[in-house]
């Protein structure tokens, strides 16, 4: 059974000076605009560390009349912490949830990740791009976070240092696409075959997970329980719903609680069609 809203509010204040996963827009400062993707994105700074921050919004993206922009925000926030259950897959190391209470809106903050953009690096070898991508290809197919798998696109950071790629930005998981319309989320998990595919994308260099090592890939995914999942998706389900109820953003709330719901509930079947797969490939018959 839930807690309720004031219990949770009184927990999250005893624990917030350890640890704070959201901020008011009041708290962000030096804001500054640079090059985005298919949101603005701009620079800010956040208890004096850089941070890159956007907004999903309705201009020049692909958003139904009644979705609130905010809300791929809010599921991107999920995706993230879905992420960082799995400890060799990569991801910035701090994210941020920002309340923007007078314009009704929530954005999300990151701090920067090493190296640079693997779209950006022409010489860079995408058969090793993919392998220092594996551990997290299950968990990608889980989230449906389709922009992984391109040519690593510009939600990919690689230091060619260490070799090690963080993923950024996936604001196209779960039931969104990266502009913010809406996708089929499919309890069949068909992205088993489609992000695998060896089919070859036109002005690409083919789906690189081709490439990656499965093995290593399933090794990671299940060594995650779907508990452990189910579990995270609560609390960031009650922190998120909190927030909402504090700064009074009941429509958006409406929403979320909604679609937190439904991804819950596909995750669940998603979970046990990949985790089949995944001990296929480490057990063949």
């Amino acid at each position: 059974m839930k807690a309720s809203l004031s219990g949770k509010r009184l927990l999250k204040a005893l624990i917030k000076e350890y640890l704070m996963n959201e901020v008011d827009i009041e708290e962000v400062g030096d804001m500054c605009y640079t090059s985005g993707s298919t949101h603005d994105m701009q620079t800010c700074k956040i208890g004096g560390n850089k941070y890159y921050l956007k907004f999903s919004s309705e201009e020049g993206g692909a958003f139904d009349e009644v979705t609130d922009p905010s809300l791929q925000v809010l599921i991107e926030y999920l995706a993230y912490r879905v992420y960082g259950l799995y400890k060799d897959v990569k991801i910035p190391e701090d994210i941020q949830l920002v309340y923007d209470k007078d314009q009704k809106r929530v954005g999300i903050a990151t701090t920067p990740a090493k190296g640079k953009q693997a779209l950006m690096m022409r010489d860079l070898d995408h058969k090793k791009l993919a392998k220092s991508l594996s551990t997290g290809v299950y968990v990608d197919v889980l989230l449906a976070n389709y922009d992984v798998v391109g040519t690593g696109s510009g939600n990919v950071f690689h230091d060619p240092e260490s070799g090690v790629s963080t993923r950024i930005d996936p604001g196209s998981s779960a039931e969104f696409r990266a502009r913010g319309g809406r996708k089929d989320f499919s309890p069949d998990a068909p992205e088993l075959k489609s992000m695998l595919s060896t089919e070859v994308v036109p002005h690409g260099v083919g789906r690189i997970y081709q490439h990656a090592d499965l093995k290593e890939a399933a090794k990671t995914f299940l060594s995650v329980p779907l508990s452990s999942i189910l579990s995270t998706i609560d609390d960031v389900d009650w922190e998120i719903s909190d927030q909402l109820d504090q700064k009074g953003l009941t429509s958006l709330l409406s929403q979320w609680e909604k679609d937190v719901n439904h991804i819950k509930s596909v995750i669940s079947s998603r979970h046990k069609k990949i985790s089949d797969h995944a001990d296929f490939v480490l057990n063949p018959p």
